[in-house]
């Protein structure tokens, strides 16, 4: 097929242009290519993750239940290194800690949950394992490690049960008045309905404050 002057010099100058960066569209091309494949294996390598994270979980479930404070500990601890970024490994963590603390196993209980309070992905999670960590403190009379959990960042939707921790750490340490100001606070930032409102109103009032 013959081609005129004009369609001959535009076919010239498409040819020199793929001579040119032909290999370079070619290599940018295949790293699309690589990079799509690789977001989508990834996908599907989190997915299955978070599912056999769920079934691990799940038989975590049934040694609590039993009771089975070994059994609670190897499948915890292998939870925490092959799911560790799942959310169920900051759970299983608080699970195991529960368990740990019911059989007065502190040493575990403390461990599990210090490491929900680090790896936790959920912010209300970890809220949580905090203020259990302080607790347990509190009850060990660990006083200086109860309050530095209750200084560690948190979800602000917690401000009111850290506040109210902190009163009850300074109250049973012999500080009357930081307790107080404490509970005055966590009262601040609850609403007047609040059931736990009222329960801390009952500390102030106890306090003459």
């Amino acid at each position: 097929m013959a081609f005129d002057l004009q369609e001959q010099e535009q076919i010239d100058s498409m040819k020199a242009f793929w001579h040119q960066y032909g290999k370079w569209l070619a290599a940018l091309f295949a790293a699309l290519v690589l990079a799509y494949l690789g977001y989508k294996g990834w996908g599907m390598y989190q997915k299955d993750q978070v599912r056999d994270a769920a079934q691990s979980y799940a038989e975590l479930e049934k040694k609590i239940i039993a009771g089975d404070l070994d059994g609670v500990r190897k499948a915890t601890a292998s939870i925490e290194t092959t799911y560790g970024k799942t959310p169920y490994g900051a759970r299983a963590a608080l699970l195991a800690a529960r368990l740990g603390f019911d059989r007065n196993d502190t040493a575990f209980a403390r461990a599990q949950l210090s490491w929900a309070a680090e790896h936790a992905s959920e912010p209300g999670i970890k809220a949580v394992a905090l203020l259990r960590l302080a607790g347990l403190e509190l009850d060990q009379k660990n006083f200086p490690a109860a309050l530095a959990a209750l200084a560690r960042e948190h979800d602000a939707a917690f401000d009111a049960e850290f506040l109210d921790m902190k009163g009850d750490v300074q109250l049973a340490k012999g500080d009357k008045p930081a307790a107080r100001d404490a509970y005055k606070s966590a009262v601040a930032k609850l609403p007047g309905d609040s059931p736990s409102r009222q329960f801390i109103q009952t500390k102030l009032e106890a306090l003459g404050g």
